[in-house]
């Protein structure tokens, strides 16, 4: 089943309104691995936010995500798995994330391991798209809840 038709059975199971729309696809991680483990945080209730550098959003001419934005979250192999709707939103700056905030990630154990796990995420991802990665750089916060599993 392909994202739209997964969206389509989404309004039809849960009788949303027909003209609602989603906002997009997401896929966690860079591997196969990491993709697979987060879904299950995030298909667990474990993992319900997720941060971004606005700057990626800047340089790619995406939207910012907002309060209401549906996502359809896909596997490695672009399969729906499940989908999110964001219930909360915040710009700061990397370096004022909270362990309240980043233990919503569900992947850490501590404030030193999210840090350090996203500075080389936002490291490698800078590198990639082009910016230079600094603590003080925005960031989108994302709190979102999972609305439907299919």
């Amino acid at each position: 089943m392909d994202t739209n038709e997964f969206w389509q059975k989404f309004i039809k199971d849960t009788g949303a309104k027909p003209d609602l729309k989603y906002n997009g696809e997401y896929q966690f991680g860079f591997s196969e691995n990491s993709m697979t483990s987060i879904i299950s945080l995030v298909l667990s209730g474990n993992k319900t936010a997720i941060s971004s550098s606005l700057l990626s959003y800047e340089i790619d001419k995406i939207p910012v995500p907002k309060v209401n934005d549906y996502y359809i979250i896909t596997d490695t192999n672009d399969n729906p798995v499940c989908i999110v709707k964001n219930i909360k939103v915040t710009k700061l700056a990397f370096k004022d994330v909270t362990w309240d905030l980043a233990q919503k990630e569900g992947e850490d154990t501590s404030m030193e391991q999210w840090r350090q796990s996203h500075i080389e995420y936002f490291e490698e991802e800078a590198d990639i798209i082009g910016y230079n990665f600094s603590e003080s750089m925005p960031i989108v916060f994302e709190e979102f809840e999972v609305v439907y599993k299919g």
